[in-house]
């Protein structure tokens, strides 16, 4: 009987999730088809409300795009606990895990939780540190397109070639310029980097937007005004780097006091203390 009953459990949780991916891979096919449709009508309205960072880095990162799925789909969270709690209680019952029932029900609520927590967590760190990623590799994609313009290139041709090397510097730079550049063939290039400007979070990308939209609008040379850009990114990010250092000392002084005075206190005052207790208890 409790084997029939975790095998029926699991059934229908791995069922589960295998008719959810093949209707989510019928439905991204339908929506792929429509994608570069609705990046020129309205590209604020996110699908199943997600950020713009994160609709742009989903694209280019499967856990992002797994932890997203899992976090806003409820149904899929309860066929996940469901699964994974029967393969606890079959592990169990076939005397693989040799634990207490007390045991197993709070493995499954350890479990439970850290369904329903863990996605929404794991997605918001990972596109912090993409979004850092992108504005620590970003100076020296301006340097390239400064390159670029100087050889003779347009701004457009130059965003293209570099969207199309640079996958292997940082690929999520590249699918953002490659997002715009859909973005210009429909709308033209201020409007490209205006939406950029607003849907990317970051300072170093919003400075790269108002640069070139600077230029472009009043005629300044834009060779200049990137390599000016990559400089002052760099000083941004050296400045960024010494306040970090600088705060280095005051972040070691607690460990230090816990592991070197402490330890320290206790080597040259414990042989007094041995020696004052053996001599009140003589």
């Amino acid at each position: 009987m409790f084997y029939l009953f975790s095998l029926l459990i699991m059934t229908l949780g791995l069922g589960g999730i295998l008719i959810h991916f093949l209707k989510g891979k019928n439905k991204n096919k339908s929506l792929m088809l429509l994608d570069v449709y609705k990046n020129s009508r309205n590209d604020t309205e996110a699908q199943d409300n997600a950020s713009h960072v994160e609709k742009i880095l989903i694209k280019s990162s499967r856990l992002i795009s797994i932890a997203s799925l899992l976090d806003k789909n409820v149904i899929l969270k309860m066929l996940t606990v469901v699964t994974l709690g029967g393969v606890l209680f079959f592990l169990n019952i076939s005397g693989i895990l040799q634990v207490s029932m007390n045991v197993l029900l709070i493995c499954f609520l350890i479990l439970s939780v850290s369904v329903i927590v863990l996605p929404d967590v794991v997605k918001k760190r990972i596109i912090v540190k993409r979004l850092k990623s992108i504005s620590n590799d970003l100076p020296f994609i301006i340097d390239m397109m400064a390159v670029c313009i100087q050889s003779g290139m347009t701004v457009e041709k130059s965003m293209r070639y570099i969207s199309d090397n640079t996958k292997h510097v940082n690929k999520d730079i590249a699918k953002i310029l490659e997002r715009v550049m859909l973005k210009t063939e429909v709308s033209g290039i201020n409007a490209a980097l205006e939406q950029l400007y607003q849907e990317i979070a970051s300072n170093e990308v919003r400075m790269f937007c108002t640069t070139l939209q600077q230029s472009i609008n009043f005629g300044s040379s834009i060779y200049k005004m990137l390599i000016a850009l990559g400089k002052e990114m760099r000083d941004i990010q050296l400045l960024d780097m010494e306040e970090k250092v600088a705060s280095l000392s005051a972040k070691m002084t607690m460990p230090m006091i816990g592991f070197i005075m402490f330890p320290l206190l206790a080597i040259i005052v414990g042989p007094g203390l041995i020696g004052m207790m053996a001599l009140w208890g003589n």
